[in-house]
């Protein structure tokens, strides 16, 4: 198993969090033009008295498998819920169980640390919150967060990046 980039898995609760961000579309993430999409979010929140809590995260709802664009927000987790408008969705990290696992270097890597991670809980007999809509396969908790202040440390080999992938939740009989 390539776990080159990551840290030992863990299963770890998380409490539900609420966060602002900027949805689009895309084949390949460009880091540098969605990480561009920070300073509004940063400015929408102010405008809305709403503070930033932590660093800067990508939530991934949506993606084909294949060469298709997939659906990809960027945004900051913030200290209450709050309306969003026609640009910025308001929206919450689920509460529940999570494969959490910290990926050290550039994010370009990231696919070979979520590879990692899913193979990992397969052996383990975890399985995802996540469903299929024809080929496209959607994901109720598919989390990257930013441990590493790219302002402060400008070389993305030296980033840590939090990835979080929610469990599913099994309902008591």
């Amino acid at each position: 198993m390539a776990r080159r980039y990551i840290s030992e898995p863990i299963v770890e609760y998380q409490m539900e969090k609420p966060y602002a961000a900027i949805a689009f579309e895309t084949v390949d993430v460009e880091w540098e033009e969605a990480a561009a999409l920070i300073p509004e979010i940063v400015e929408w929140l102010q405008k809305r008295k709403l503070k930033a809590e932590g660093m800067p995260l990508y939530r991934y709802w949506c993606s084909s498998g294949g060469d298709e664009a997939f659906t990809l927000e960027i945004g900051v987790p913030v200290d209450r819920m709050a309306a969003g408008d026609e640009r910025v969705v308001v929206s919450t990290i689920p509460g529940g169980s999570y494969l959490k696992a910290i990926h050290r270097g550039h994010p370009d890597n990231l696919p070979e640390s979520h590879e990692a991670l899913v193979q990992w809980a397969q052996a383990e007999g975890l399985e995802f919150d996540k469903r299929w809509e024809e080929e496209y396969e959607i994901w109720n908790g598919r989390f990257e967060i930013f441990l590493t202040d790219p302002e402060i440390e400008p070389d993305p080999e030296k980033w840590e990046i939090e990835i979080l992938l929610l469990l599913v939740r099994y309902e008591a009989a």
